[in-house]
């Protein structure tokens, strides 16, 4: 019985040591991605910028030509490096810059590090705002914002080149439908 006692107390010892031990992860131990749910997802969409254009030299984000110097880095959240050549219109991004005109759209300033949203949520919200960007009819555009993101929904503000207007669109997350009107009053005056 004593015996017994002991190969018991070294199996559970041992079993037990093993569970202190790293283990690798399995399939099994990693949840499935769940869908998101967007009106309780943790990143706030309203604080990020979108791409509107991109080269070698300059982006265009915000109605602001940020310059793309050597010391202007790019990644993804991941950490992944990206090349300005790799961004495309609708990209979401955090940006760091520092602006050296201001006032009349677009104004200028230095890009200083990029770092692109590449989740799948981010990634939809991307490609609807890239859909508007590409097919509104309201003329040349500048500055997209957006200003609310629901499960379905994305509500985006921009201007026109001349800055005398401003307009909002709702464009759906699946069928990238969507619906641009002038925001009332929004006719700016020249000085």
């Amino acid at each position: 019985m004593g015996k017994l006692a002991v190969v018991l107390f070294v199996l559970f010892f041992t079993m037990a040591l093993e569970g202190c031990a790293p283990q690798p992860v399995s399939s099994e131990s990693a949840a499935p991605p769940k869908a998101v749910n967007l009106k309780t997802s943790l990143m706030d969409y309203s604080s990020v910028h979108v791409v509107q254009l991109a080269s070698d030299q300059a982006v265009l984000i915000d109605g602001t030509y940020y310059e793309v110097t050597a010391a202007s880095t790019f990644t993804t959240v991941s950490g992944a490096l990206l090349q300005p050549k790799d961004l495309q219109p609708g990209d979401l991004v955090f940006l760091t810059a520092s602006k050296t005109t201001t006032g009349q759209l677009p104004e200028k300033g230095v890009l200083l590090s990029l770092v692109k949203h590449e989740d799948e949520v981010s990634q939809q919200i991307s490609t609807a705002i890239a859909h508007v960007l590409e097919n509104q009819e309201t003329g040349d555009i500048i500055a997209p914002e957006i200003k609310s993101v629901s499960s379905h929904l994305v509500t985006l503000q921009f201007s026109d080149w001349a800055n005398e207007h401003k307009y909002e669109c709702i464009v759906n997350l699946k069928s990238l439908a969507f619906h641009v009107k002038e925001i009332t009053g929004s006719m700016q005056k020249s000085p």
